[in-house]
């Protein structure tokens, strides 16, 4: 499965690139930080469209393009969790300093789809199972694990992980960021994972390595049918 990351900075460009990627799944994250002006009105039309979608309005910190209080995001993240959305994406980080606040509603946990991105290298197995143990102590049920990888043993951790995940009861995505962890974005769903991010063309990529649909799906069938 296939999530198509659609980075616009307007509704109108939103919807463009949906009809356009269609084609290929119907599962979309709507990347809020990028828009100029985030408007839950606007936004709400957006989600009433036949697809599935994971609303995501990531922190600067990791890698988001606004730079928005932790409150501001709070509020658009909790008003996503109360509408027809597939997933609401929460870096790790968020869901352990407002967790009081997203435990007052336990369904929201459906929803959640629990975030740790770093940027510089992939930390140990021990530290990564031990953050998953923590999530799942939270009672998260889907989680995000993406990492910078520099060597092969890196994207390999990554990818384990994914049945470990599975056996403490996490839906787990995990692959690697860069040149090193590129394939994994790939292999992830031969693994397990039940997504993985891709865009729509090349120059749309927001982080290092993301494939275009194209190339994933080209990659995917053929390691599919090896």
């Amino acid at each position: 499965m296939f999530c198509i990351t659609i980075p616009a900075k307007n509704y109108k460009e939103i919807k463009k690139k949906i009809e356009k990627g269609r084609r290929y799944s119907d599962l979309f994250e709507l990347r809020i930080d990028f828009l100029e002006k985030p408007e839950k009105e606007k936004i709400e039309e957006i989600l009433k469209e036949p697809y599935r979608f994971i609303f995501t309005f990531r922190s600067h910190k990791e890698g988001g393009v606004k730079k928005v209080t932790d409150e501001d995001r709070l509020s658009f993240i909790l008003w996503a969790l109360k509408k027809e959305v597939f997933l609401v994406d929460v870096e790790y980080f968020f869901l352990k300093k407002y967790y009081q606040v997203f435990k007052k509603e336990k369904e929201f946990f459906e929803k959640l789809l629990v975030s740790y991105h770093n940027f510089s290298q992939t930390p140990s197995e021990r530290k990564l199972k031990l953050m998953l143990k923590k999530m799942h102590g939270f009672g998260v049920k889907n989680a995000k694990i993406v990492t910078f990888c520099r060597r092969k043993e890196d994207w390999l951790r990554l990818l384990m992980l994914i049945s470990y995940a599975k056996e403490i009861g996490i839906s787990l995505v995990a692959f690697g960021m860069g040149e090193k962890g590129k394939l994994s974005r790939i292999l992830c769903l031969l693994f397990g994972s039940p997504f993985t991010y891709v865009v729509l063309g090349k120059k749309e990529a927001v982080a290092p390595g993301q494939f275009d649909i194209k190339t994933a799906l080209k990659i995917y069938n053929l390691l599919n049918r090896s």
